[in-house]
């Protein structure tokens, strides 16, 4: 589904790839679409601990630690020739209009992804590193959708372009 789509992935190519008989599918799931919210779920928890892992680092000034979050996001956008994109991204273009389940899955897991740029960027406000004219729930709502717009424009663009373009936006935007 990351990389076609959910209407152009069958069970029948889900189940051999995962080299289960077709029949077994059913006893995980109850079907294609409570395939693809497990799929957001799985995807949201591995997102999570990564992004985690990197705005919680105290190493770093948060706002360091966001610049070293999308950078890294970047880098693998590259290593991917700027062709697979977000997931929840993805499902959410294709699927958000027309299944209301997935919709609110995808809803949610966008919001659980940004909470902890929030908190980072409140960590950020705190200690003095972010300009306090900032309102730190708006800017992270905009960064995390300016983000999103990046990645979609990338996708299209086959190129690093709108991402550096965020990028150069976004340290503009958190040095004080």
């Amino acid at each position: 589904m990351y990389e076609k789509g959910y209407n152009s992935t069958g069970i029948q190519e889900i189940v051999n790839e995962a080299g289960i008989p077709k029949g077994s599918f059913y006893n995980y799931f109850e079907s294609k679409e409570d395939f693809a919210i497990q799929a957001i779920n799985m995807y949201t928890a591995n997102n999570k601990q990564f992004i985690c892992d990197i705005l919680d680092d105290k190493s770093m000034k948060p706002t360091q630690r966001v610049m070293k979050l999308y950078t890294t996001f970047a880098n693998f956008f590259a290593q991917k020739e700027y062709k697979l994109g977000c997931f929840n991204l993805n499902l959410c273009q294709e699927m958000a209009d027309v299944n209301i389940k997935i919709a609110t899955s995808l809803d949610h897991s966008l919001k659980v992804l940004k909470d902890p740029l929030t908190k980072c960027l409140r960590e950020a406000y705190e200690s003095g590193d972010l300009d306090n004219s900032q309102d730190v729930e708006m800017l992270s709502e905009f960064i995390y959708n300016s983000w999103g717009g990046a990645i979609v424009r990338m996708k299209a663009s086959k190129n690093a372009e709108p991402l550096n373009a965020f990028l150069s936006i976004l340290d503009k935007v958190l040095l004080k």
